[in-house]
Formats: C-alpha cells, structure tokens, sequence
C-alpha cells in the first residue's frame, strides 16, 4: 500500500517550497462558481492522515495560483448525525497550481455512511466560492482511532498512525497526530502530550525494542519511529499522557 509523504506534508503545513514529484491521483472535479476544482491524492482516500491536493483553474483553463483555499470533510452517518474531521492546510500554491493539504479521516465510507468535502476558494478582490465533493469513498486502514480522556474529565481524542513509507522489518519513521475533540464540528490539535509506542505480536508473545517515541513538531503531529523485528501481524498500543497524567491509550493494527 503506497504511503503518504510526510516529508512533503510537513511543508505544506508550513507553506513551504515545493515538494519533489510525487504520482497523484484524480479523485473528483467540481466547479464552485466559474472555476474549475480538481481533488487529488497520492494513491486514495483512507482512514489516518491522508494527502490531498486542490488544483483552480478558470473556465479558460488557466491555474488559479492567487487563492486562498479552505477545506472542510464532512462524515453523514446512517442516522443523520454528522462530525467533521482534523484538517492541516496550506494557502500556498505548489508547482506553480497544486494546493496542499492534509485531512485525518476518522472512519471509512460505506453504504450507509458518506463523506462530502467543501472546498473554498477566496481570490483577492473577489468573493469565496465553494466546491462541494460528495460521496467519497475512503477505504478503512485502522489507522486512526479515538478514546475518552479517564483523567475525569471524560474528553475525546482523535489519534492515527501514520507511516512515511509501507512498514518493514526495522525502523520506520512514522507521524503520531493527535486532536481532541470540542464537539462534533472542532477538532484541536494537542501540542503538549507525551506519547509512548509499544508494538506487540500477540501471535508471537512478544514486542520491539528499537522504537522512539514521538515528539512534538506541529499542529499536533508527533514524529518517532516505529521498530518491528520481523514480518507479521503487529498490535501497537499508543499511550498518551499530558501532565504527567495518562489519558489513555488506543491500539492500532498494521500488517506487513
């Protein structure tokens, strides 16, 4: 499965330069007034911290590379509730055309379960214009996952797994983000936890040495490495403590 580039994420974040060429993906084209919205990605929408970028162009064909872009995910469950999901985001354009940005996508698509995208675009001089995405499909990785604070203060976090390249046996880089959630629309990024990996393979009865656990870069993202010392099926538990005080922990499965 192709991976995310976090190198090329972390710039984005920033409004950095542009990054090196990377194979992208159309996932949808819509139009928000007289301009045309393409929506891509690396390989496909999925679960964890997923790559996006937005391409402008005017009805002439020509790239939009003035705007100030805003995207907003929207997850419309089966019984009508919705929720949002944390968003990193960029107004700076790269290569010249290519918006980037990041979304961390909380829960695949089904059937019954539909996520939209709103995507705004703001030129100077000029009024916003949205162009909406509906009925996209993102594919369930297991990478992200949430808990309820047990500190008494019974809050909810969002937390994903993210590898910079598909896992091996050795050490992988990977970006831990955390969020908590304000309600169901408000995701804030939690820039001051302490976040520990402990890979297990239970089929095996035992774990890693070799990981480092992640620290703070931005935005709520935490980078670390990940250690696996043999190919299988690996259960990673990811504790978060702020305070000095455990809030929880989740545990994600990867496969390789």
């Amino acid at each position: 499965m192709k991976r995310l580039s976090l190198a090329i994420l972390f710039l984005a974040a920033c409004g950095g330069s542009s990054p090196s060429p990377t194979q992208r993906t159309t996932v949808a084209v819509a139009q928000a007034g007289d301009l045309r919205v393409e929506l891509l990605t690396e390989s496909r929408l999925e679960v964890g911290m997923t790559p996006l970028y937005v391409k402008v162009a005017t009805a002439a064909g020509t790239a939009v590379t003035d705007a100030a872009i805003t995207v907003a995910p929207m997850m419309t469950m089966a019984d009508g509730k919705q929720h949002a999901a944390p968003v990193i985001v960029s107004s700076e354009p790269w290569d010249g055309s290519l918006y980037g940005c990041a979304v961390v996508l909380s829960m695949p698509s089904s059937a019954m379960d539909s996520w939209s995208l709103k995507v705004t675009v703001q030129r100077p001089s000029a009024a916003p214009v949205d162009a909406l995405f509906q009925n996209l499909t993102v594919a369930d990785t297991g990478r992200a996952k949430s808990f309820v604070s047990t500190d008494g203060a019974a809050e909810k976090y969002l937390v994903s797994l993210n590898f910079a390249a598909a896992p091996t046996v050795g050490v992988n880089p990977v970006v831990v983000t955390l969020h908590k959630m304000a309600d169901m629309m408000t995701f804030v990024p939690v820039d001051d936890a302490a976040i520990a990996l402990d890979p297990q393979m239970p089929s095996m009865s035992h774990g890693s040495s070799g990981s480092v656990n992640p620290t703070l870069t931005s935005l709520g993202r935490y980078s670390g490495k990940l250690s696996f010392n043999m190919p299988g099926d690996w259960q990673t538990k990811i504790t978060v403590t702020r305070a000095g005080q455990t809030l929880g922990a989740v545990t994600i499965a990867t496969s390789f």
